[in-house]
């Protein structure tokens, strides 16, 4: 599933296009309303419940970390990953928007999300940004949340990422997502765990391959299932090492040619310091089970 294509059906799309932010097409970012900003669970409002209900009947696609035992290593996996909120000001009309990604925590307490979730251009800027954490269930019980900083330490558009810094060092709580060189080959398996639409996380691995036809350069095709609210999202080896970052929709499940797209995890080192010292130093593992 894409942004705005796939099995949700034409009305749905249209819904959850109007629901996103002026993100670049495709870009799999979900809308809310400011005012709901730092709640757990986002209303459902107009924009979302058709989509929000389809999640909830397609458990297929989309299989909800909750339902994993705590000492399942996919849960561990799953741990270091949370949702990014952040409200939006146009700089021009001062008009202000919600909108919801995919973030993963790095060691040295950084988020790791795309570019367009906090763009550093263009009329719509961050003004408030915050990481979600252990949002599992709808009741939001369990779940904390940590101030991220609107001004990424590193961040590159054409690439579609960006790190910035945690408060709170969650990485001590809930760990950190191990990153990896690795270039995917064509109808290799993968996973991504993501908070589709701004709901509890899930994780996406039944057909979750990458493209067999890719193109040169730092892009991945893939066709993992994903929604808006994916964006920012890891996709994950059989080694449990994040390759590559999803960036936006196009998936099609009635054309075999089309696909979703991520930035690969070598381009993203290339130019990132901070996550090459997060990788050299080891230092990258799953948060412990939460007690009780």
């Amino acid at each position: 599933m894409g942004a705005c294509r796939g099995t949700v059906g034409p009305v749905v799309a249209a819904l959850l296009a109007a629901a996103a932010f002026h993100a670049p097409a495709h870009a799999q970012v979900a809308g809310f309303d400011p005012a709901d900003y730092g709640r757990a669970q986002l209303p459902e409002r107009q924009s979302t419940g058709d989509a929000a209900r389809f999640i909830e009947g397609n458990r297929g696609a989309f299989e909800p970390i909750s339902e994993l035992d705590p000492k399942d290593p996919l849960y561990a996996l799953a741990r270091p990953i949370g949702r990014l909120d952040v409200v939006m000001r146009n700089a021009r009309t001062g008009q202000e928007t919600g909108a919801s990604c995919t973030a993963e925590l790095v060691a040295g307490d950084y988020v790791l999300t795309n570019h367009h979730c906090l763009p550093q251009s263009g009329d719509m800027r961050p003004v408030k940004a915050s990481l979600l954490m252990d949002y599992l269930t709808l009741d939001g019980k369990g779940a904390k949340r940590f101030e991220v900083s609107v001004a990424p330490e590193e961040f590159d558009a054409a690439l579609d990422f960006a790190v910035a810094k945690v408060e709170g060092a969650p990485t001590a709580e809930y760990g950190a997502v191990a990153l990896a060189n690795a270039a995917p080959e064509g109808a290799r398996s993968l996973m991504v765990i993501h908070h589709p639409l701004g709901r509890p996380k899930v994780m996406s691995r039944f057909r979750c391959l990458a493209a067999k036809e890719q193109a040169d350069g730092a892009e991945l095709r893939h066709r993992c299932d994903t929604l808006g609210g994916s964006s920012g999202s890891l996709l994950f080896d059989a080694g449990a090492n994040g390759v590559a970052l999803h960036k936006e929709g196009g998936l099609d499940p009635a054309d075999a040619t089309s696909f979703n797209t991520a930035t690969r995890m070598a381009a993203i080192l290339d130019r990132s310091r901070i996550l090459q010292a997060a990788v050299a130093s080891g230092a990258a593992r799953p948060g412990p089970a939460p007690a009780g």
